[in-house]
């Protein structure tokens, strides 16, 4: 085999394969943790704030080396030629060269200890941006757990419609008997049939929304191709869990929840700004040193040698300054005034974020009891649709019943169902968020899933 084919065979090899695995990536069945995992990881919000609090890291690496002094040297050479008008006033040709050489170092000793406060609040904006990061992650993860669900309420109402039509399509097979044996007009067979027509309508209907469902976990994933993504499916049963009071899950959730932390620790970091604003009525004290020297040389014998000339022009200097604000027309007293009103602004935005976080904890523990209670009345109108089912199915096919009257309890039967299936995935989905509002983490709820899903 010649080397240019093995090159094409290789690539083609090489090409074939990562279709392959790509293939396979795309129709693995995603579990709930890892859609979360996946979302999390690709999202450019999340991405943002992590950047912010690399950010910030930077700033306070920024103030940590505020405290050290600064060192410069300088350096500079000049050239003179030229000719110029002398004391015998004569002209002469001249060619002077001079060089100087300096170091300095400047040292900031007290500035109304605003440098150690800034390194304070910067501490705290650090964990503010921390906790904004969780918060977005957090809510990111509660939106996919939603669509995740949405899917599997989706499956259910195109898996109801499925049957539906397989109902529809045994019901025209047993009228075309009836037909035969002379016990239904042929009129009865135009009516299922045209029930079988709004059947696979529904089943349209159903099949576009669970495509929309994916769509719309697939594009908080961040994930291209879903038109191959599957997600797995969860199991179990459905049952009261042994959820905790809303005031007991709200005094859990004010310890861990990021849209806490981060309004506390920005009313800490607001503090800080009053304190950096008081700083304008202290005095400044800063230190400073320097040494230099310098080399002249215009080509005259009396010109001194570059060694004897840096040791000789050597200038040493060292000098305190200490500055007092007498009077700055009231711009530290406005800036007091405007630090104390942000305060008072993060004090109330963190008393609101406790309010909001009570509201949304008893409505989901209401959402999450009033749809057990309604999955425990579906699931008993579900029985009692299923055994009318039944006897009508009977009669019918007795031919002691007309389309209409069997296609009422087959219609009944599938709303039945599906109100079902709405009360079950709206009480999974609650349970987790109050599981959440607990503080469980979401790789706690995830593995708990199995045992409290489906019926």
């Amino acid at each position: 085999m010649s080397m240019n084919k093995l090159v094409i065979v290789t690539c083609t090899a090489i090409i074939y394969l990562a279709g392959i695995e790509n293939i396979q990536a795309q129709q693995k069945r995603w579990t709930l943790s890892e859609c979360i995992d996946y979302a999390v990881e690709h999202n450019i919000e999340v991405k943002q704030s992590r950047n912010q609090v690399l950010s910030l890291k930077v700033q306070k690496n920024s103030l940590q080396n505020s405290f050290l002094p600064d060192l410069n040297a300088g350096a500079s050479q000049n050239f003179t030629y030229g000719r110029s008008l002398n004391q015998n006033n004569t002209y002469e040709n001249s060619n002077i060269k001079n060089s100087s050489f300096s170091v300095s170092t400047e040292l900031p000793i007290f500035a109304g200890f605003k440098r150690t406060v800034s390194l304070s609040q910067n501490k705290f904006d650090l964990l503010t941006a921390e906790a904004n990061r969780e918060l977005i992650e957090n809510n990111l993860s509660l939106n996919v757990t939603s669509a995740y669900f949405q899917i599997l309420l989706n499956k259910e109402i195109y898996r109801i419609a499925l049957e539906q039509i397989q109902l529809t399509k045994e019901q025209e097979a047993r009228t075309l008997l009836l037909i035969e044996n002379g016990k239904a007009p042929e009129s009865q067979l135009y009516d299922v049939r045209a029930q079988l027509a709004d059947d696979e309508l529904t089943a349209t209907e159903a099949k576009n929304s669970l495509r929309l469902a994916f769509l719309d976990l697939a594009q908080l994933m961040e994930l291209k191709g879903y038109e191959n993504f599957e997600i797995d499916s969860l199991g179990g049963n459905v049952t009261v869990s042994d959820t905790l009071s809303p005031l007991h899950i709200y005094q859990n959730a004010l310890t861990c929840m990021p849209q806490i932390h981060q309004a506390f620790y920005s009313l800490q970091s607001k503090a800080k700004e009053v304190k950096i604003a008081k700083a304008g009525y202290y005095p400044t004290i800063s230190f400073a040193a320097g040494i230099n020297t310098g080399y002249y040389d215009n080509e005259s014998r009396l010109s001194e040698t570059f060694r004897r000339q840096f040791s000789n022009n050597m200038q040493k200097s060292l000098c305190f300054t200490i500055s007092i604000p007498l009077f700055d027309r009231f711009s530290t007293r406005n800036q007091i005034r405007a630090a104390r009103i942000e305060e008072d602004n993060a004090r109330l935005a963190l008393e609101n974020e406790k309010k909001q976080l009570y509201k949304d904890i008893e409505q989901a523990y209401t959402d999450a009891v009033s749809a057990f209670e309604k999955y425990e009345s579906t699931t008993k109108a579900v029985m009692a649709n299923q055994e009318a089912h039944r006897y009508a199915l009977e009669k019918y096919a007795a031919g002691k019943s007309t389309v209409f009257e069997y296609n009422e309890i087959k219609m009944k039967l599938a709303d039945a169902l599906s109100k079902q299936s709405q009360a079950k995935y709206t009480y999974l989905l609650k349970e987790r968020v109050l599981a959440f509002y607990s503080c469980h983490k979401w790789i706690e709820i995830m593995d708990t899933a199995q045992r409290h899903a489906s019926i």
